[in-house]
């Protein structure tokens, strides 16, 4: 470590007149080999290293066995020593890919001092050697009172062995992340065991068909499932539950459905495909919802029940303040009246023929927008979707004038994207900047391909408009 830096008036180092709380940060951001190091340098570090709050054993950083052992006996030696000390955070990153059984035994025996050491966080990211092994967590982590919050990442492995009885009864967080859970009844148990839970996370899981959660504490949920292959049913009733992420492109092919119940969601994030039946009951609250929707691909053509679920759906978000929506089964109108809608991005792959009667049907019901974006959907065949899917381009100034939209006359701020030829698109901005007399800003995003009589064409009607109109190359 080098000579210690002394103060003037004190013969102890400048890191021990510190105060505790603020030493024990600054040795959190030390490897477990660089504490061990560390606390050789004095008494009263070694204190300090011993009583540190946040312990991380990462075996990811130890490639030659022999030094790897050697860190291995001295993260038994600490916990030895702490006798039971009380632990803020542990966190344990382990290839059990590359691990023989005394290792794996020592990694799980590091769990049971950690729940003696009355750990609050437990952070756990294993690699197991293939997607069909098991990992189990001890009984005693189900039953820590001290736990507040865990995290699992067990890279595609399974997490298996849920208690019958009892568990996580204090926890506060839980997240689990790439895994597949063995237990069908996992929503049943999360309901009916972790009464004060307030954040679920679970991403990119597996494993499961339904998942019915009741909680009265649920405050924050995600759920990301885009390559599941099992989860069919989604069923939430949260009273308390605040904001709910959804990521779900299931690949069930006998009908999905999601039903939510949650009277005081807020903000709603939905990916991946419209399902067959959905239901989001007494959403009253919502201010703030991003739909970024698909037609699954196994279903034939476009059915009516699709346009259906799109309408019962926006009612239910149409409180909202500020709305991202994206949608590819666009050509039908979506009337839908959002009175509190302030801000709004459209995100789409295109604005041909057959999309602008739909974007104008549903500005219709925009009467208190103030900001609009409408930008290309961020797909990687965006480019030649736009090709196969652009037409005549026909929709001229006069057609948006013939629409009487309300929004206009109170719009602050727009930024208009151009896609392929940009005719319709153009005819836009003409309209915003004739009509928009509070438009103070207006933003064009375009590439090389457009003609320079473009830039002509928008600064004819820039006479009529007093907003700053910026260019943005992309």
């Amino acid at each position: 470590m080098g000579t210690m830096m002394k103060s003037p008036r004190s013969d102890r180092d400048r890191i021990s007149n510190l105060p505790d709380p603020v030493i024990h940060h600054i040795l959190s951001f030390l490897e477990m080999q660089e504490l061990a190091n560390f606390s050789l340098t004095s008494k009263k570090l070694r204190e300090f290293c011993i009583s540190i709050p946040f312990l991380t054993f990462d075996g990811f950083l130890w490639e030659d066995r022999g030094l790897k052992g050697e860190l291995i006996n001295y993260m038994d030696r600490l916990f030895a020593v702490r006798k039971g000390m009380e632990t803020q955070r542990v966190t344990i990153r382990w290839p059990f890919a590359a691990a023989n059984a005394d290792e794996k035994f020592r990694v799980v025996t590091w769990l049971y001092n950690a729940i003696a050491c009355k750990v609050q966080l437990l952070h756990l990211e294993i690699l197991l050697l293939n997607r069909e092994d098991v990992f189990s967590l001890p009984l005693p982590v189900f039953h820590c009172e001290s736990l507040k919050e865990l995290k699992v990442d067990l890279d595609g492995g399974i997490l298996d062995k849920f208690p019958l009885s009892g568990g996580f009864c204090n926890l506060k967080s839980l997240s689990l992340k790439n895994l597949k859970i063995s237990n069908e009844a996992f929503g049943e148990w999360i309901s009916s065991f972790c009464k004060n839970l307030e954040k679920l996370l679970l991403a990119y899981i597996d494993g499961v068909k339904n998942i019915i959660i009741n909680s009265s504490t649920l405050k924050f949920l995600t759920i990301k499932a885009y390559f599941s292959s099992s989860l069919c049913n989604i069923s939430i009733s949260a009273e308390m539950l605040n904001d709910f992420i959804l990521g779900w492109e299931s690949r069930c092919f006998n009908g999905k459905s999601l039903k939510i119940f949650a009277p005081k969601l807020v903000y709603l994030k939905w990916d991946g495909y419209l399902v067959d039946f959905y239901c989001l009951e007494n959403s009253k609250h919502i201010q703030r919802s991003a739909i970024n929707l698909t037609l699954d691909p196994s279903l034939d053509g476009h059915d009516i029940s699709i346009d259906q679920n799109l309408t019962r759906l926006l009612h239910s978000i149409c409180t909202s303040r500020t709305l991202i929506l994206a949608y590819e089964c666009n050509k039908g109108c979506l009337p839908s009246l959002f009175c509190n809608l302030s801000c709004l991005l459209l995100d789409t792959i295109n604005l041909n023929d057959d999309l602008v009667p739909a974007i104008a049907c549903f500005l219709k019901g925009t009467p208190n927008l103030k900001t609009l974006h409408i930008k290309n959907k961020n797909c990687l065949f965006a480019d030649e979707l736009t090709k196969l899917k652009s037409n005549s381009y026909a929709f001229t100034i006069r057609y948006w004038e013939s629409q009487n939209l309300a929004f206009v006359h109170q719009l602050e701020e727009a930024t208009i994207e151009l896609f392929d030829k940009g005719d319709n698109e153009l005819e836009l901005i003409k309209y915003l900047l004739k009509h928009a007399r509070t438009l103070k800003r207006m933003t064009i995003l375009y590439s090389s391909s457009f003609p320079s009589v473009f830039n002509k064409e928008v600064d004819d009607y820039r006479k009529t408009s007093t907003a700053e109109i910026v260019y943005i190359y992309i």
